[in-house]
């Protein structure tokens, strides 16, 4: 929180993901000073687009929605004339065969096995029946789904690839997060959006978006160009040791590889538990014990480049099944045609965590996604020419039982740092999308501008960090 009333002259920003990048425009477009430490030697943090070689592909796979006008527009004027508007397709891949995702109940009829689809129905009547005689707690991940959804597609669908996702039993995630990211309507809302199509009032997912020609790291570079055109300075490579404040004057000292700057303020984007960390003892010591609860999900990313070009036109493809190591894949070329020149590329998706075998390298990660991508029927394997590996080590906080709590102690703390300001998904522990990235970083900036706080600009309901 910044001293009121006081608009700082220099500000120190760290990260150069979207909403770090947000905050320093809307700070030099205001005439501060601004300085923006990154890691890495590019911007975008998580909206990244790998270029390597023939490989031209996201950090998995990205696509801009907002459902504010003045987003779209921001979007726009940064990149004029290059937004495709796009009509989303993405399947499950479930008991050898594939389903529209968001789930259309002809659809599940068509294509189930007809004892399967009869289960599901009873187990939902069951758990309805079973929810009026005892009403059910909705403390965690799989007593929300099993309750909307019945228990037999939990088990086919919401459980395994849940649990494959975060690496952990559903029961031990909060159920924050089945009603944040799970937008379609239980098994009831599903069988109305059918029979009566435009009458459901149920938070549905988006059938178009839009997203950059030449990748989604477009937004990051454009915004980073203007940030230096501003007179902004982003500072890469540059790896954060130590914040401590300056006595006599106030605002931080940032002790980085580069040497000692010095700032008014600062906003922060890195990870909230890396954040806290770099502040020592600015903060309290049960501070440091809520944010050591926290922890993310890492993600590696197997792209392979192929001879031919795929006849799927899905944008991605969720994969809950146990036989195969990936969650989801996509494909780069349904997003952006100019992705691949010759051919086409598939990115497999795996989460894991920082520093076991599949982060560390030990398994063949390469050969699991040709072989995979051989038995979904996509390609064959003489169609792969080569494969690239990507890694992001903070890419989804995870909403285990007990995170609200951890998060609100630490974000509490940090709202009473005055000159700080943290924000984005890793800043504030949140899952959220790219709008709210850059909406969270301007609103940050106007934090120390003395334009109110970023935690009062935003609801922080379900509905609020709903998937687009």
């Amino acid at each position: 929180m910044s001293t009121e009333g006081l608009r700082p002259s220099r500000v120190v920003v760290l990260g150069a993901g979207l909403a770090g990048l947000a905050a320093a425009d809307r700070l030099a477009e205001s005439g501060v000073e601004v300085r923006v430490l990154e890691r890495e030697d590019h911007p975008g943090g998580l909206a990244t687009t790998i270029r390597e070689g023939a490989f031209h592909f996201d950090l998995g796979p990205h696509r801009y929605y907002t459902s504010r006008p003045e987003l779209l527009r921001f979007v726009r004027n940064l990149l004029p004339g290059s937004l495709l508007e796009k009509e989303r397709l993405s399947r499950i891949r479930l008991l050898g065969r594939y389903f529209r995702y968001p789930p259309a109940l002809g659809d599940i009829l068509r294509r189930m096995p007809p004892h399967r689809s009869a289960a599901m129905i009873l187990s939902y009547l069951g758990e309805r029946i079973r929810s009026v005689v005892t009403p059910p707690g909705e403390a965690d991940f799989e007593s929300w789904v099993v309750r909307r959804f019945g228990r037999r597609l939990y088990e086919i669908y919401f459980g395994p690839y849940t649990k494959k996702l975060w690496g952990l039993p559903p029961a031990e995630l909060s159920a924050d997060w089945a009603g944040q990211r799970i937008t379609v309507p239980g098994l009831a809302g599903i069988i109305r959006a059918t029979l009566f199509p435009g009458r459901s009032k149920s938070r549905t997912l988006v059938g178009t978006f839009h997203y950059p020609r030449g990748g989604i790291g477009r937004i990051a570079g454009a915004l980073a160009e203007r940030i230096e055109n501003r007179g902004g300075r982003i500072q890469y490579r540059s790896e954060l040791r130590r914040i401590t404040r300056r006595v006599e004057k106030g605002g931080f000292l940032f002790s980085a590889n580069g040497g000692q700057l010095e700032a008014d303020a600062v906003v922060n984007s890195l990870p909230v538990t890396d954040y806290v960390q770099l502040l020592g003892d600015l903060v309290p010591e049960p501070v440091h014990r809520a944010a050591s609860g926290l922890r993310f999900r890492a993600l590696v990313l197997t792209a392979l480049r192929l001879s031919k070009r795929l006849e799927a036109r899905d944008h991605w493809i969720y994969v809950p099944e146990a036989s195969f190591r990936f969650n989801r894949l996509s494909i780069p070329g349904n997003f952006d045609p100019d992705a691949s020149e010759h051919g086409s590329q598939v990115v497999f998706e795996t989460t894991c965590r920082e520093g076991d075998e599949v982060w560390a390298g030990r398994r063949d990660l390469a050969e699991e996604a040709v072989e995979g991508g051989v038995r979904l029927g996509l390609f064959e394997r003489g169609h792969v020419l080569e494969s690239l590996t990507a890694r992001a080590a903070h890419a989804y906080p995870i909403y285990g039982c007990g995170y609200a709590a951890r998060t609100a102690t630490v974000l509490d703390a940090l709202d009473a740092l005055e000159d700080s300001v943290t924000c984005g998904r890793q800043g504030l522990f949140r899952y959220n999308n790219m709008d709210h990235s850059l909406e969270m970083g301007r609103c940050a900036a106007e934090e120390l501008l003395g334009m109110g706080r970023v935690r009062d600009r935003f609801a922080w309901t379900s509905d609020t960090w709903a998937d687009g």
